[in-house]
């Protein structure tokens, strides 16, 4: 089970308040040496997270932990997932005769944010990303307060 010891992962520190947030990384090698402040955000809780996995795609993480306060995302992130309706799809192949339709978008850039990053952490990290719920992210909280 993906946890915040496991090694070659990125830990996604995100605290949200009052319709803001901020997002601090740190990086768990594959040996299990940390690397602090890879990553630091803010702005909307979506599109930082975005932002966020986006920059693990280019590191190359092998898996995501999401450690955040906001009970909504935590929601959102864990099964059964409650998606924005979609207001659009795309057809991704996978092969040559085998795809999937995937929706995406719902009127606003949150909801397209809160799309993409579904996409990123089932596409590329298909089992290997966790969400969890905290109340204790001093450096994301601190980067919240300054922003």
């Amino acid at each position: 089970m993906i946890s915040p010891a496991t090694s070659d992962a990125l830990l996604l520190g995100l605290w949200v308040a009052n319709g803001r947030a901020a997002l601090t990384g740190v990086l768990r090698n594959w040996q299990g040496e940390t690397v602090p402040d890879v990553l630091a955000y803010t702005g909307q809780p979506w599109t930082v997270l975005v932002q966020a996995l986006t920059e693990a795609e280019r590191i190359d993480a092998g898996s995501v932990i999401v450690l955040t306060n906001d009970v909504d995302l935590v929601r959102a992130l864990s099964p059964p997932f409650r998606p924005p309706a979609p207001s659009r799809s795309q057809r991704i192949f996978y092969s040559r005769s085998e795809w999937v339709d995937v929706g995406w978008g719902a009127g606003s850039d949150e909801d397209a944010a809160h799309w993409q990053a579904l996409r990123l952490l089932g596409g590329r990290w298909g089992g290997r990303w966790r969400v969890m719920q905290v109340e204790d992210l001093p450096k994301a909280r601190e980067l919240w307060a300054q922003c």
